[in-house]
């Protein structure tokens, strides 16, 4: 039987069965394999890819970069918000799954990130416009569909305070990546369920552990929305991702943009 895959489900799902793994999808953070040490290179992951996000941000869009409110959207566990909560006043992290929220505040409290909020999405809207020095978004936005991805992106980018800075992922092909066999395969593995669990055993994965999509974006369409969005200061980082070609894209809204 078919079954399209409705993604909000599916990461809440994965929140309640194997939600480090629903992050990065290394078989160490399954939870039957999670332990100390692979829990602390999961957080130590995060620490090192934030500041990275910090070492771009001055070296190429504002040498002064300090924000004092931070967002996190797609936080799944707080990965990203705990070292985010380090650096600032306030750090937003903003999931779809109740699940990956709820251990996301149990890690919070773990790490000390006392001046973390965690919202699910329906409630971004309490969230005032221009009210954030950063919006950052990492290997989240592939795994949403394009038209709404988009619509995301725009409010994202509203959140942001004159001169503030976005930092967001997206995936732009799979071409070279996958042969014209996987991609299809994988499209099937989207819609049908016993299929898609096949072949999560050959991957050692449980068999009922539901579909990751993965979406191409257009750049010239996100280029586009940035610009119709009062930014500027692009800087653009290739990343080498195994399944897809991807872009970390840094830029800043207008100081003289309005809310």
């Amino acid at each position: 039987m078919a079954l399209t895959s409705n993604t909000d489900r599916d990461w809440n799902k994965w929140g309640k069965t194997d939600p480090y793994f629903g992050v990065f999808s290394d078989t160490k953070f399954l939870s039957a394999n999670l332990n100390d040490d692979s829990l602390r290179e999961f957080f130590a992951s995060g620490e090192g890819h934030v500041q990275r996000v910090y070492e771009n941000v001055r070296a190429h869009i504002r040498s002064d970069f300090e924000p004092k409110r931070v967002l996190d959207y797609g936080c799944g566990v707080g990965r990203l918000v705990i070292p985010f909560a380090a650096r600032a006043e306030v750090a937003v992290g903003v999931d779809v799954a109740p699940a990956m929220l709820d251990i996301a505040r149990d890690n919070c409290e773990k790490f000390g990130a006392g001046n973390a909020q965690l919202l699910h999405v329906d409630e971004m809207d309490s969230l005032a416009p221009a009210s954030f020095g950063l919006v950052h978004s990492f290997i989240v936005f592939q795994h949403i569909p394009v038209v709404r991805g988009e619509q995301i992106l725009r409010k994202l980018i509203r959140l942001l305070e004159a001169g503030g800075v976005g930092a967001i992922h997206f995936t732009y092909s799979s071409a070279g990546r996958r042969s014209r066999l996987g991609r299809a395969v994988s499209a099937i593995c989207q819609r049908v369920g016993p299929v898609r669990g096949l072949r999560n055993l050959t991957r050692n994965i449980p068999f009922s552990a539901p579909a990751v999509q993965m979406n191409e974006y257009s750049m010239n369409r996100i280029f586009d929305i940035l610009l119709a969005e009062g930014c500027a200061n692009l800087y653009v980082e290739f990343l080498d991702r195994i399944a897809a070609q991807g872009v970390m894209l840094y830029f800043q809204k207008s100081p003289d943009a309005s809310s």
